[in-house]
């Protein structure tokens, strides 16, 4: 064999599905530094709808359309950012710690980003909260 494949486990719940990428869970990667994960979202539906006291996030738009509700824990002011595959445009959002967040796919297909950090999954600092309209 001249390949080399590291297998992940893929999470799947009914809004989508989530695969860690690059991970400090994994002793088998040949990376450092970085978590990293792929994130689907099912067409209509939200992700996330948490905030973190620690850890901070970077998110890219793999696929689709999706809007990025976000809201300071702290004092209440609101964000949201709309990201499209299919616009000029690239950006990456950054997310910081107690800063609430929500993703929905706006599209009619499944909708894909890549979440980067430097601190792994850790449910202790995961806080669930839903962002108002």
């Amino acid at each position: 064999m001249i390949s080399e494949s590291l297998n992940r486990t893929k999470h799947i719940r009914d809004d989508g599905w989530l695969a860690e990428i690059i991970s400090m869970n994994y002793p088998d990667h040949p990376f450092c530094g970085v978590h990293t994960y792929i994130v689907s979202i099912s067409p209509g539906r939200s992700r996330a709808n948490h905030y973190h006291l620690k850890k901070e996030e970077w998110i890219a738009l793999a696929a689709g359309r999706i809007l990025i509700s976000l809201e300071d824990t702290r004092t209440k002011e609101k964000e949201k950012i709309v990201l499209d595959t299919a616009e000029k445009d690239y950006r990456i959002v950054h997310i910081p710690p107690s800063i609430a967040h929500s993703i929905t796919n706006l599209g009619t297909g499944e909708a894909s980003i890549i979440v980067f950090s430097k601190t792994p999954e850790d449910r202790s600092d995961t806080f669930g909260y839903m962002i108002d309209a």
